[in-house]
């Protein structure tokens, strides 16, 4: 092999090799998708959980026992939610409590992101009515 073309072969390997490191570390684009994917799943769990504390202070501080659309507290959801065609779980607690409960494709990474204990490992938030 030729002495000139040593060092055009060791900046393709060194850049082959960032770009195979960086694919490994991020996770390539299906990784990026699941992400998005989560993220919207428990920005529209929040949002459910706006509509069911305006549905709780509707009903005089206590848990409805379904989460609907009334005149006062809309549907927290739009049409093309992720939520409404997957659903989730809500279930009232007798002393106030209630879990809001969706699942999510990588729930220990979508903890990570938004470092908080407000998502368990089931991805269930925990919600009290005062």
């Amino acid at each position: 092999m030729d002495a000139k073309l040593w060092p055009q072969l060791s900046l393709t390997m060194l850049v082959i090799s960032i770009v195979i490191a960086g694919l490994i570390t991020v996770g390539g684009p299906e990784a990026g998708r699941v992400e998005k994917r989560d993220d919207q799943r428990y920005r529209e769990l929040q949002d459910v959980r706006r509509q069911l504390d305006c549905l709780a202070r509707a009903g005089g501080e206590s848990l409805p026992a379904e989460i609907i659309e009334t005149e006062t507290c809309s549907s927290a959801l739009s049409e093309g939610a992720l939520l409404l065609s997957e659903g989730y779980r809500y279930l009232p607690q007798d002393d106030g409590n209630y879990l809001l409960c969706a699942t999510f494709e990588d729930i220990d990474k979508l903890r990570q992101r938004y470092l908080r204990g407000e998502i368990d490992s089931g991805g269930c938030i925990n919600g009290t009515i005062n």
